[in-house]
């Protein structure tokens, strides 16, 4: 009778094995089935999602809350299952249409230098090329991807600017005479020494010294102190008045009485440069 007993318990024992080793192969293997997640990069982020087999990645994107535009790209099928351990990349797209303008640098194809007026000025003329264009830019995560141009089209301006140069030719400054503010005046002339002038003509209203480049103004048309373009004369500055000199009339400083037999009553383009205490 003992001996019954001892073997049923073995015999019991013996069952026990394959029954712990198949409850532990299962706990392994829904922990793994638990366990296994696929990753989903969008927006900078690394989202991990649990793997459920047969479940369609737009329903896994819908769970969340992950929204795809219509120009977004994504790396995997959303009509289909995902893959355990998966990495699936959405690419944000962005296009954007737009106008560009490009332009070249000022281009010379004449140039004058002058001297009699004061001081050393340079007189250029010249081309500068505009091109405007369509443009659809392309960027995948808010980086430039592509350009693509379109509707092309080049305009070549052509006009003068002033350059004013120090004693040692470098260049000062520089006017945009296509830019600056333009009157028609009526010129007229004075010299040192004219018996018409005040003071004879060889002093200023400001207490320079009269010289060709300065020019006598209405100071309610142009102020005092002012540089200025004049067409034919060459550089000027406003530094003197006159009582005849009312409105849009101008008097150019010139060197003798000669030269102001050829300004009576010219008519003339004056560009107003800018306001500078000295020439």
């Amino acid at each position: 009778m003992n001996m019954k007993k001892i073997e049923i318990k073995n015999i019991t024992r013996f069952l026990y094995i394959p029954v712990v080793i198949l409850f532990v192969a299962l706990f392994f293997n829904v922990h793994n089935i638990l366990s296994q997640k696929a990753y989903i990069l969008v927006d900078n982020n690394i989202i991990p999602v649990i793997y459920e087999k047969n479940k369609l990645l737009s329903d896994i994107l819908k769970e969340n809350n992950i929204s795809l535009r219509a120009d977004d790209i994504i790396s995997s099928d959303i009509s289909l299952p995902i893959k355990a351990d998966s990495k699936i990349k959405i690419t944000r797209v962005k296009i954007t249409k737009g106008k560009e303008k490009t332009e070249t640098d000022f281009r010379p194809i004449w140039r004058k230098i002058y001297t009699k007026n004061l001081r050393k000025v340079e007189l250029q003329k010249g081309i500068v090329k505009t091109t405007k264009r369509d443009c659809i830019k392309t960027y995948y995560d808010n980086i430039l991807e592509s350009t693509v141009y379109e509707k092309e089209k080049t305009i070549s301006k052509t006009f003068y600017r002033l350059l004013l140069l120090n004693k040692h030719n470098n260049i000062e400054k520089t006017f945009d005479l296509s830019k600056a503010k333009r009157m028609k005046m009526i010129a007229t002339a004075y010299y040192p020494g004219d018996p018409l002038a005040w003071r004879d003509g060889t002093v200023t209203f400001l207490g320079q010294k009269m010289q060709r480049g300065i020019v006598a103004v209405d100071p309610k048309i142009i102020p005092l102190r002012t540089r200025l373009y004049i067409s034919g004369y060459g550089y000027g500055y406003a530094g003197d008045t006159g009582s005849a000199i009312i409105g849009n009339r101008i008097d150019l400083g010139v060197n003798n009485a000669q030269e102001e037999k050829s300004w009576m009553h010219r008519e003339v383009i004056v560009y107003i440069l800018d306001k500078s205490k000295t020439y």
